[in-house]
């Protein structure tokens, strides 16, 4: 894949921004396959339909009318809201480590607290003996 791949057609301001802005900080020997280009393009469409989502809400305010008239919070919020986490999972589904390096490899965060767990449990503690006495 090229270095600076274009951004993907129809994509709108935040779109652009978020693409140039990710590929920007890439290091120089860095590049992304194609299923992390795919991943890229679907978090930066979410940022456009973020942004659309918002406008509405910064227009119509947190509240609206009801289909009776009663004041509920506008359905604008529960979408963007959910367009955060399906954009943040996107995001971090592409791979940032190197896979040639073992020091560098991501984990899910339960792997990460396991991790941490079994390090603050086994790395300071004293080695156990067997049972004959010897290391």
């Amino acid at each position: 894949m090229p270095r600076n791949p274009k951004a993907p057609t129809g994509l709108a301001k935040q779109g652009k921004a978020l693409w140039k802005s990710f590929l920007s900080d890439l290091e120089d020997d860095w590049d992304l396959d194609a299923r992390e280009l795919y991943l890229l393009e679907r978090a930066c469409r979410c940022a456009d339909e973020l942004a659309l989502l918002e406008k509405a809400i910064d227009g119509d305010g947190v509240t609206v009318a009801g289909s009776r008239d009663q004041t509920i919070v506008h359905p604008a919020l529960s979408e963007a809201r959910q367009l955060r986490l399906v954009q943040l999972r996107l995001l971090s589904s592409i791979e940032m480590a190197d896979p040639s390096d073992p020091g560098s490899q991501t984990s899910t965060p339960a792997q990460a607290q396991a991790r941490r767990a079994a390090r603050s449990r086994w790395g300071n503690s004293p080695p156990r003996r067997s049972r004959g006495g010897t290391p």
